[in-house]
């Protein structure tokens, strides 16, 4: 295993997140947003869906043991394999849901406008950051997509499946604890590190595939630069 890259708070591990996640402390929530065995073309991964649904429990069950108690776990999906979500994921869990302002229009009967994400917490006292009723109780958000399908140019679009900061804020920013560590066994182009960087929380994320890791290192560091120079 490579030595971890650390900007700022965050801890970043090029690697397999099955041989690196046994070696971690404890942390305060699990976010990421997997592979979904859907056979998307990545660099190296494969994403057949066979063997798909016993692969990604057991990352997750990994990374879930790394949770402290009353913490949450959300795990972006794919609508395509809603049918397969009881089986997958053991839990008692419940649908967040994070809609699309803009929707690539593709020749289907009926075009996805949302993403799934499975949300469940550890046994224990839950943190939230509504406590005092601020928070608003409702399972959804609504995204700011179009840049992240329009710009071309732009950093996260040299990954194929970049997520959107401001959803990935609000998650953080919400669900985990103030000043506690988040950890993405599938960081990608590393977008949850930079809200946590926004957010004053610490960050794990892991990679495998080089080129992805570098970009989340570049777009992470960036963060921590602008945070710098706004403070």
């Amino acid at each position: 295993m490579n030595s971890p890259v650390v900007i700022g708070n965050a801890t970043l591990y090029l690697g397999d997140c099955l041989e690196i996640l046994p070696t971690l402390g404890d942390v305060d929530a699990l976010i990421t947003d997997p592979p979904y065995g859907i056979g998307f073309k990545y660099e190296s991964h494969d994403d057949t869906p066979e063997g798909y649904g016993a692969w990604i429990w057991s990352v997750i069950e990994a990374g879930e043991a790394k949770l402290r108690p009353g913490t949450p776990v959300f795990v972006w999906q794919a609508q395509a394999n809603t049918k397969n979500f009881h089986a997958w994921f053991p839990r008692d869990w419940r649908i967040f849901v994070q809609a699309k302002n803009f929707v690539q229009i593709r020749k289907v009967p009926m075009n996805f406008a949302y993403e799934p994400v499975l949300v469940w917490w550890t046994d224990g006292e839950p943190w939230w950051s509504g406590k005092d009723g601020a928070a608003m109780n409702r399972d959804w958000f609504i995204a700011n997509s179009a840049g992240a399908v329009s710009d071309t140019n732009s950093d996260a679009r040299q990954h194929p499946c970049p997520r959107q900061v401001d959803v990935m804020e609000y998650v953080v920013g919400t669900w985990a604890r103030e000043g506690g560590t988040v950890l993405d066994p599938f960081m990608g182009s590393g977008t949850t590190g930079i809200a946590c960087a926004h957010l004053t929380r610490k960050f794990i994320g892991i990679e495998i595939e080089p080129k992805y890791f570098d970009l989340a290192c570049k777009r992470i560091s960036n963060a921590y630069r602008q945070e710098r120079m706004f403070a």
